[in-house]
């Protein structure tokens, strides 16, 4: 859902049936999880949409595009490229969505819709056969990818809080109930 206040954008491509290439839609999946962004901040399930993903980045002041990167790095490593980078970055295959996604980003440019900000994160993927499974150098390393976009739109001075995890939650609550039950004589209410 676009809306007209929204300034942050974070688009995650991928093919999500094809292993490690969809490992930018796994990655905004695990943001959403991980953190609670501000009501400025869309978040986008790209897939393989290509130039329909054009207004969304007109709309936004500034845009993080998380996606597998492939720069001939070991499977998991890390990469971030700001969007100066972006046309030497094409000029070979990097990711498997290169058309789409070089076709996106020169249509904004032309179109006049580059936003002021623009990033890629991304990953170096090991797999992209046909599988719902990343592969385990990519899952192993997903939070370090969702954690260098959060620190990423925490650097653009975007308002996110990280979330407690689940496991988290209950040790808390487990802790909590504990102490109540001590103050209470040992017995639950």
């Amino acid at each position: 859902m676009m809306a007209e206040d929204r300034d942050t954008a974070v688009i995650g491509l991928g093919n999500v049936v094809l292993s490690d290439d969809g490992l930018g839609v796994h990655a905004v999946r695990r943001l959403r999880e991980r953190y609670a962004l501000g009501p400025n901040v869309e978040v986008i399930e790209g897939g393989t949409a290509g130039l329909l993903l054009l207004p969304h980045l007109a709309d936004a002041r500034q845009v993080v595009i998380v996606d597998a990167i492939d720069v001939g790095a070991a499977s998991g490593t890390l990469v971030r490229l700001d969007g100066v980078q972006w046309p030497t970055a094409f000029a070979v295959r990097m990711t498997p969505h290169d058309v789409g996604l070089a076709d996106l980003l020169a249509t904004a440019q032309l179109a006049g819709m580059w936003p002021e900000r623009l990033a890629l994160h991304g990953m170096q993927p090991e797999s992209t056969s046909i599988g719902t499974a990343l592969s385990m150098p990519v899952a192993a390393a997903m939070d370090l990818l969702v954690d260098q976009v959060a620190a990423e739109l925490m650097e653009w001075l975007v308002p996110l809080d990280r979330r407690q995890s689940a496991a988290c939650v209950q040790r808390l609550r487990v802790r909590s109930e504990a102490s109540h039950a001590a103050r209470s004589g040992g017995s639950c209410r």
